[in-house]
């Protein structure tokens, strides 16, 4: 057995082995697909006794096989794979020169897996001639209304349908986006009419109902029904996977009633019908897509604004300070986080530098942020020592923000000769790099976190730094950042980087971290905000 795919301009097979075959963008799957919408792992094939299963592997935009969206299928000679949101297409075959990769050709064995020799040619004709209109009204426009119409249209002629109407989904419920009668005349949304528990039904189980002779004995006696003096109803799921969740679920319902009975559907009728009711489940997908994006863009500029005003407070530049180097890197989640740094001069012969890390993300976490950072500031310029500073933050934190934020901070204060202390409150361990020996030293908590109790109180610990000697403390999302594998960085990695590199220097340290973490992580995404901070004193 054979997939057949395309790639740019030329076909591409691969032959099945037993075992598996995994499909993705990465560049070492055995099935390798350059499309941004498919994943870097998307599906697996497994190949036993003969037998092959596809099993999506948890990709983002799903994999469907002949337009329904599975988790895992026993695969059929001729079964057609599309992968991603663009529905990237794949050919399981055994015969690979049955695949010639246009869309045509595609387009062709489709209509032959609907077995279109059981109709008239001319009937067949129509009834492909609707989803090709389709497709060429929605290759022009992306409006909803011209692209709902043609829909409509088509399923009216199909059905024989007195009424069509297209709901979309608001909240909990379904509401009237647009309908039409048979005669082509549009059904505004004051004259909908439709039996709320055959929509009810099918929006809850995602499962079509169709009844073009007579009305199952379930639904005939809602009233609703009674009211709408419907004698036959078709009511299709139109599903797709929303901009808010990463499964698919029902965007919307094509309902279709009269109050005579309908065309009776053939096999080919009700795939045809299907068909339509995945373009119109495309069409809703695209357009939640469009909605989402300009919601997107109102949310990046407030966030853009938010992020310049975090900004504001970190330090624009990092001082210069004789017989020493200085050297920080932060990079939130998102426009905006939770951890801070700065460094502050105290006096001519001595400076404080501090590195804190507010519980969760975002907006929410970069707001306490602020407010401890500029506490700290205060406190820091009015000549209080560090342990005051410290309460402070512990004060203004328990006053002002929620009982579930705290703070963990590593702060230090040093003269120019090297001479000096730290406080850490519930902070990652820092370390110190000793260049006379060649050792690394911990530095660990020496106080509890900051806006936990009332009644904390908080001392330093002495710290001093011999020339050569570099300080590196760190928020937890760089120990926490994970590779494709799940493998998280840890702190083995922190001190391999500060064996290869601090000799050097707090700069040569900090380049040397952040490039094994870019190396470590690859295309990953950061779960957590990262800021370091390496303070060393030059030889």
């Amino acid at each position: 057995m054979y997939i057949c795919w395309i790639e740019g301009s030329e076909r591409r097979n691969h032959e099945l082995s037993e075992g598996e075959t995994t499909i993705g963008r990465r560049p070492d799957c055995e099935i390798v697909v350059s499309n941004s919408q498919v994943s870097r792992r998307h599906a697996q094939i497994t190949a036993a006794s003969g037998t092959f299963t596809i099993a999506d592997l948890g990709s983002t935009n799903g994999t469907f096989v002949n337009d329904v969206h599975i988790t895992q299928r026993i695969l059929e000679d001729g079964d057609r794979i599309e992968l991603g949101k663009d529905r990237v297409p794949l050919l399981f075959t055994s015969d690979p020169t049955k695949f010639s990769g246009d869309e045509a050709a595609r387009f062709e064995r489709a209509l032959l897996d609907l077995k279109l020799s059981e109709k008239g040619e001319s009937t067949v004709l129509q009834k492909i001639s609707w989803i090709l209109d389709f497709q060429q009204m929605w290759g022009k426009t992306l409006t909803a209304e011209t692209a709902f119409d043609q829909i409509l249209r088509s399923a009216l002629s199909l059905s024989g349908a007195e009424r069509a109407y297209i709901l979309i989904r608001d909240q909990q419920k379904f509401s009237y986006a647009a309908g039409m009668l048979a005669s082509g005349a549009k059904l505004e949304e004051h004259e909908f009419r439709a039996s709320r528990s055959v929509v009810d039904h099918v929006g809850k189980t995602g499962t079509a109902v169709i009844m073009v002779e007579q009305l199952d004995d379930a639904f005939a006696a809602q009233a609703s029904i009674i009211a709408a003096g419907a004698k036959a109803i078709a009511c299709l799921p139109l599903q797709g996977i929303p901009a808010d969740a990463g499964a698919t679920s029902t965007l919307g319902i094509l309902y279709l009633d009269s109050t005579q009975p309908m065309h009776a559907l053939s096999g080919l009728d009700e795939k045809i019908l299907m068909k339509l009711a995945a373009d119109a489940s495309n069409v809703l997908e695209r357009l939640e897509l469009i909605s989402n994006i300009e919601q997107r863009k109102t949310l990046e500029r407030e966030l853009a604004l938010a992020e310049e005003a975090q900004n504001a407070l970190l330090p624009r530049t990092i001082p210069l300070i004789p017989g020493w180097q200085l050297a920080a890197f932060s990079k939130p989640t998102r426009y905006v986080g939770g951890d801070f740094y700065d460094f502050i001069r105290t006096a001519d012969d001595s400076f404080v530098a501090a590195l804190g890390d507010v519980s969760g993300k975002g907006v929410s976490a970069a707001l306490v942020s602020s407010m401890v950072l500029g506490s700290l500031h205060a406190q820091i310029h009015s000549q209080k020592s560090l342990e005051s500073a410290a309460q402070a933050c512990n004060h203004i934190m328990r006053e002002k923000s929620p009982a579930e934020r705290f703070v963990t901070f590593f702060v230090a204060e040093f003269h120019l000769d090297g001479g000096g202390k730290y406080l850490s409150a519930g902070h990652t361990t820092a370390y110190v790099y000793r260049s006379g020996p060649k050792i690394i030293e911990d530095l660990p908590s020496n106080n509890t976190i900051i806006g936990a109790f009332d009644f904390s109180s908080f001392q330093c610990s002495p710290l001093g730094l011999e020339a050569g000697d570099v300080l590196l403390s760190y928020s937890d999302g760089l120990t926490d950042a994970e590779n494709d594998s799940g493998e998280m960085f840890g702190e083995q990695r922190i001190l391999s980087s500060m064996h290869a590199a601090a000799e050097f220097g707090a700069q040569a340290l900090l380049t040397q971290l952040t490039q094994d973490l870019d190396e470590f992580t690859g295309q990953r995404s950061q779960s957590d905000d990262i800021t370091i901070m390496a303070i060393g004193r030059v030889k």
